[in-house]
């Protein structure tokens, strides 16, 4: 349970007898902003409270189909979906929406109506070719609308365990050759970002032969620790590939809505998985599985990382540096003059190549003090000053 209270509640048991040594809550957030890591501290006082919960308990369903194999085998299915919730109104905690915002609708054209579309084109183009005797699959395609991926993967995990639990393994792979996941496929721009590519050698080779008649702009990126429900099935030893197109500021608030959406590109998009899919289907050879390299464990100082209001443009990486696709609305890069399309290749005086050196230089920036940072904006390098902010 957390119990909320109001800052002058907060100060009353902070500071019972207001005498000068108080530890009041102006004095511990101006030491939190200096970044300087604080450790806890005995109060004079103990509290008490009652406090009710209510549990809510709600069913959420996945939806899947089957494209049945008309050939007698046993190999294992190939399976492609997106999840199919979104925030709803209101948003909840992961809400994003701005303060007028809050109470409106949360659509979720990109996020993610978009890869339930694919998914949908994808499995009609598929019946179609089959029912015509242009494909003859060897093994079963599933197709799969997962619910409660918003908060945390929940219908992809429980389906993935219930599926162990009947086959008695954690090792899905004789169940599932690949899983092909869309989750935000709607705002093609610069280049598709295609993640899960470390989880299987084959991957590198069959992307660029179902691409060429395509001509995406692909970011191919080795990572299959994601947060999305492709992860559900990679952690059951699946082989798996993750489209998106990239962040951009409309994300997790109601204005992520249908007209904003690249419907040129969802379809490219569509055609480029379908063919993958295709040529896995078809195929009795099943990708191999590369086990996963270890995360790298999060910083301690996680919880006091500097603010700078930058959005990455996840789908460049063929650039040295950080680009980025905007800056959040008055935020330190907005204040500082950044804006869409600058690359980031310094700050702090620390050299940056790409997203993993952004994070550790933004571990290293101070809370309130000014420091440098260097874009790179027409093909001219621009230094700028900007003042590190806190996370509310």
């Amino acid at each position: 349970p957390v119990i909320s209270v109001t800052d002058e509640m907060a100060e009353l048991l902070l500071c019972p007898k207001r005498g000068k040594d108080c530890k009041s809550l102006k004095k511990l957030q101006e030491t939190l902003d200096s970044g300087s890591i604080q450790m806890g501290f005995s109060t004079s006082f103990q509290l008490s409270a009652q406090i009710d919960l209510k549990k809510e308990k709600r069913t959420g369903r996945n939806v899947l189909g089957v494209l049945k194999s008309d050939l007698p085998n046993n190999e294992p299915s190939l399976i492609v979906g997106g999840h199919v919730d979104h925030l709803g109104k209101e948003g909840g905690s992961s809400s994003l929406a701005r303060e007028e915002e809050k109470e409106k609708i949360h659509f979720g054209a990109d996020d993610n109506a978009s890869g339930v579309a694919s998914t949908l084109e994808m499995a009609e183009w598929l019946v179609d070719q089959k029912r015509q005797g242009k494909l003859e699959i060897k093994r079963d395609i599933l197709f799969a609308a997962w619910s409660g991926e918003e908060l945390g993967l929940l219908g992809s995990a429980y389906y993935v365990d219930q599926v162990a639990s009947a086959n008695h393994s954690s090792d899905l792979s004789n169940q599932f050759a690949a899983y092909l996941n869309m989750d935000m496929v709607g705002r093609y721009e610069d280049a598709l970002v295609v993640n899960g590519v470390g989880s299987s050698s084959i991957w590198r080779r069959e992307i660029e032969r179902r691409n060429a008649p395509i001509g995406l702009r692909l970011a191919l990126k080795e990572d299959s620790y994601l947060p999305t429900d492709a992860t559900s099935f990679y952690m059951k030893k699946v082989p798996i590939l993750s489209v998106f197109t990239g962040s951009h500021s409309e994300y997790h608030s109601p204005r992520d809505t249908p007209d904003l959406l690249n419907y040129e590109g969802m379809e490219k998009i569509t055609k480029f998985l379908s063919l993958i899919a295709r040529g896995l289907a078809i195929s009795v050879e099943e990708p191999d599985y590369l086990e996963p390299q270890k995360p790298q464990e999060q910083s301690a100082r996680a919880g006091l990382r500097a603010y700078l209001g930058t959005i990455p443009d996840y789908g460049e990486g063929s650039v040295p540096g950080l680009k980025i696709s905007g800056v959040s609305k008055g935020s330190p890069a907005d204040k500082a003059g950044l804006t869409a399309g600058d690359i980031i290749v310094e700050l702090a005086g620390r050299k940056i190549e790409n997203i993993y050196d952004y994070t550790y230089a933004i571990d290293a920036v101070k809370i309130g003090q000014t420091t440098s940072i260097v874009v790179v904006r027409d093909n001219n390098k621009i230094e700028l000053e900007i003042v590190p902010g806190s996370r509310e």
